[in-house]
């Protein structure tokens, strides 16, 4: 494939990935930038472009452009800024426990925090510097991150050292890995470009390529209640496997626009945000039910928050408390 050709590609991929934020579709900045300058102290740091966003024991934690990530003890209510030890746009961010979390972003940066978010340290800067996407724990040892053209990594030691790992082969080497996601047993997923999606049953030492029946990329997935698997993408996509990956349903959503994140609620509902202002609302047997926002931005990412029970959405406005439109 022409280089050309895979640079457009990636535009397009990343943009759609992250929200179709217009931020996203930037190259990875220089290392300058990445690792010797310091997030920006900002007075509306929650109101920046906001792509990924975790729990942290009480807290919500919130990542995005310029190095950006911001913190909630209130339930989403308000928020800190976080001092941040990079510039570059960061990506996604994920907890194990209230204490231990990573963030990856573009120009190949991982940062690593112990205390809820509170703090960040710069742990990683990835040879070549890919454009990382995902990042994922299964314990505070154990890690996971992938990323644009096939970027894969793991960890063993808490994401102090990263090892290359084998996703794809062949011209399946060079697709974008979206989504890094684990299921209760421990098996793992991967949502990406082109329709596909892999899986491992062996902790990422290999995986297997799975047939799920779209096009399109896949922008993300999760776990619902009862071990169904759930992959969103392009187009409205919403899939979903009751038999770990090996066949999947497409679920009807009512709409086009790219679907980016998405939970499982308290009650075993489901929500799922994308681009347009989407936001998805449905049970284990019913239909979704389709919102359409007002301000019509761009969301990238959904989390409840820790004790109110509320919903919290990050995207191209930044972060808040998601009100129903009904």
């Amino acid at each position: 494939m022409k280089r050309s050709n895979r640079f457009a590609r990636g535009i397009v991929a990343l943009g759609l990935a992250m929200g179709a934020l217009a931020c996203v579709a930037a190259p990875a900045a220089p290392e300058s930038i990445t690792t010797a300058v310091p997030a920006m102290k900002a007075r509306l740091a929650a109101k920046v472009p906001l792509t990924g966003i975790a729990r942290a024991g009480n807290a919500l934690v919130a990542v995005g452009d310029y190095g950006m990530v911001v913190r909630s003890t209130d339930d989403g209510s308000t928020w800190q800024q976080a001092e941040g030890p990079v510039s570059a746009l960061l990506t996604a961010v994920h907890f194990v426990d209230e204490r231990h979390g990573w963030a990856v972003g573009h120009g190949g940066v991982i940062l690593g925090s112990d205390d809820g978010g509170a703090s960040w340290k710069l742990l990683e800067v990835l040879d070549e510097r890919p454009v990382l996407l995902s990042v994922h724990f299964l314990d505070a040892q154990r890690g996971y991150a992938t990323g644009a053209y096939g970027a894969a990594f793991r960890t063993t030691d808490g994401g102090r050292s990263w090892a290359p790992m084998a996703v794809g082969s062949g011209h399946d080497a060079d697709l974008h890995l979206n989504h890094v996601f684990s299921v209760r047993d421990g098996t793992l997923f991967i949502a990406a470009e082109s329709g596909l999606a892999f899986r491992s049953t062996d902790r990422g030492a290999s995986w297997t390529k799975l047939d799920t029946g779209v096009s399109g990329s896949l922008w993300s997935g999760f776990e619902r209640s009862g071990g169904e698997v759930v992959l969103l993408g392009m187009s409205g996509k919403v899939i979903t496997s009751r038999d770990g990956g090996d066949t999947w349903q497409a679920r009807d959503t009512g709409t086009d626009q790219s679907l980016t994140a998405g939970m499982t609620t308290a009650d075993g509902g489901v929500i799922v945000v994308g681009a347009g202002g989407v936001v998805l609302r449905g049970n284990a047997s019913g239909p979704l039910q389709l919102e359409i926002r007002p301000d019509r931005q761009n969301l990238a990412a959904v989390m409840t928050a820790p004790a109110g029970g509320g919903v919290v959405v990050a995207g191209q406005l930044g972060v808040e408390r998601l009100v129903s439109a009904r």
